[in-house]
């Protein structure tokens, strides 16, 4: 189990995640820490690229989930992006449809922070 995370700035505040792999047991920390080590970094605009993901349990959920939390006390946000099929699925199982914005490409994502 390998996952991947490139980390890139969209903007002067808006980082973007890019997701690669899968998210589980064995990768669950370095996961946990990688989006702690960006939000600690004062990265409180981010945006989830998960169009790669093939899979991600509920730890992982759990981490995405302490995240928007954590970002949102910084008067920040977080949006996710291209969701795959295996993830979207684990969102509405979970109700976190509601408690996401998710879109479906960059550009949507972005402009959702200036409205």
């Amino acid at each position: 189990m390998e996952l991947k995370i490139e980390v890139r700035q969209v903007s002067e505040s808006i980082t973007l995640v890019v997701l690669r792999g899968e998210i589980g047991t064995e990768t669950v920390n370095q996961f946990k820490d990688r989006i702690d080590q960006i939000v600690n970094d004062g990265q409180t605009k981010l945006i989830m690229d998960f169009q790669e993901v093939n899979y991600l349990n509920s730890m992982g959920l759990g981490v995405v989930a302490a995240t928007l939390k954590k970002v949102k006390k910084s008067k920040g946000d977080l949006k996710l992006i291209n969701l795959s099929d295996a993830v979207q699925e684990l969102f509405e199982l979970t109700r976190l449809t509601k408690v996401f914005e998710i879109f479906d490409s960059q550009d949507a994502a972005v402009k959702s922070f200036s409205s």
